[in-house]
């Protein structure tokens, strides 16, 4: 229609060209004045273009560009993980957040239960009848490595500060944990005696265990605390309890290449209120030997994996786990054995 449209102009504005200059070489003796043809083409095509224009009613558009201004905000959340493609959970401060995925942004590497820095840019609420535009734009993320030193200590645990960190009453100073992996026990009330590990990168603390103080004597032996599910006893002076822990790893150890999930073969020093890993592979099946074996949960950091294992304990003078049922979770404290570890206390959590 344009193509045609066009023609027409052409067509009309050279006819009635034509006919403007035999009407003025007719009587340019008379009127004694040069008109150029190319500049009476041009000047006749743009009057017809604008008379067309006209006729039809057009009018140009006023020039907007469309942008408006884009709040964009920074936090730290908790990866929960990919959903799809498109789509990422984080739980931020007041709970889990679905997040669109900018271009070029994505999450691959980055472990589920790591804590992340983010910016994202808020959703559209112009549109609400729009589901995509009504999610956050995800616009960067990155793992936060703590890498600094794994510190013990005791204190009061206060309470959980919002859905990724807890406050924790250390030498009567109250402080604030980031949590990853860690699972605050369910029962653990306001005030209790904790111990905790941690590690601290300038002013951020990383909490990576967290273990209720119930009933220790100091006996002058490195007395050591403990949580898991009794899974029955071994004979008449041996339990089995299953636990989840997090481990430091040795220098020049490293979990990276080893999947989630996959039964491994390890061994472990216990170093005050920490265990850390002295070697640590996937197998297959368990191997013969003074060994470890268990499933790695995952890796916390570049430095501490958690792993979910079955551990042999010996039943200390006059401890008993009579009464408990296999399969409850159980705290407990125990000494380091000739053999395995001696319980000196265990009690339903």
């Amino acid at each position: 229609m344009r193509r045609q449209l066009r023609l027409s102009l052409i067509e009309v504005t050279g006819t009635y060209a034509d006919r403007y200059w035999s009407y003025i070489k007719s009587y340019r003796g008379e009127v004694r004045m040069v008109v150029s043809k190319t500049c009476l083409y041009i000047t006749l095509f743009t009057a017809a273009v604008f008379l067309v224009v006209n006729a039809s009613g057009c009018s140009p558009e006023p020039s907007t560009t469309g942008l408006e201004e884009v709040r964009v905000i920074e936090a730290e959340g908790i990866l929960a993980g990919q959903i799809d493609n498109y789509l990422v959970e984080i739980e931020v401060a007041g709970g889990p957040i679905v997040f669109r995925l900018s271009e070029g942004v994505v999450v691959a590497g980055i472990a589920e239960g790591s804590r992340v820095e983010i910016t994202y840019a808020e959703a559209d609420a112009s549109e609400p009848e729009n589901a995509a535009a009504n999610r956050p734009l995800l616009l960067s993320i990155k793992s936060i490595d703590f890498t600094g030193e794994v510190i013990e200590a005791s204190g009061n645990y206060i309470g959980q500060v919002d859905s990724h960190s807890v406050e924790i009453e250390i030498e009567g100073k109250a402080q604030v944990f980031a949590l990853g992996r860690v699972i605050i026990p369910g029962e653990l009330e306001s005030g209790a005696e904790v111990f905790i590990t941690y590690r601290q990168d300038g002013e951020r603390q990383l909490l990576l265990t967290i273990v209720p103080a119930v009933g220790l004597v100091d006996d002058g032996n490195d007395l050591l605390v403990g949580e898991g599910v009794l899974t029955g006893m071994i004979d008449a002076q041996s339990v089995e309890i299953m636990i989840n822990r997090a481990f430091m790893l040795d220098q020049g150890v490293s979990a990276e290449e080893i999947a989630d999930g996959s039964l491994v073969a390890f061994t472990f020093r216990e170093s005050g209120l920490r265990a850390v890993i002295v070697s640590i592979k996937a197998v297959e099946q368990p191997l013969e030997g003074a060994i470890m074996h268990g499933r790695l949960i995952g890796q916390i950091d570049s430095q501490s994996v958690e792993i979910e294992y079955f551990q042999a304990f010996a039943l200390g003078s006059g401890v008993s786990a009579d009464g408990i049922p296999d399969g409850t979770e159980v705290v407990f404290t125990y000494i380091e054995g000739e053999y395995r570890p001696v319980l000196t206390s265990i009690k339903i959590k």
